[in-house]
């Protein structure tokens, strides 16, 4: 049976990852985020901090964006040689 482990982590969204005068990241009311106008500088941030986790084996299971922090819930599969 694989275990899983969990990492939450927050990412703060600075000036420069959220192009010029607009977030990449949109969100509306009822809490649902969209990746908004990725012609801009911005999109690399996001993609560079995906792959980056990915590399060591993280999965992103959920985000979600409020004032200008990204939260992500991150998975991946327990090494079987780390107790339990």
């Amino acid at each position: 049976m694989a275990h899983w482990e969990y990492q939450i982590t927050i990412h703060e969204l600075s000036e420069s990852s959220q192009g010029v005068g607009e977030s990449i990241i949109k969100c509306d009311q009822t809490g649902q985020c969209f990746v908004h106008d990725t012609s801009r500088v911005g999109i690399e941030w996001l993609e560079k901090l995906f792959n980056e986790r990915g590399q060591e084996g993280w999965e992103l299971i959920q985000s979600g964006y409020h004032h200008r922090e990204l939260l992500c819930i991150w998975k991946r599969q327990r090494d079987p040689g780390k107790g339990s």
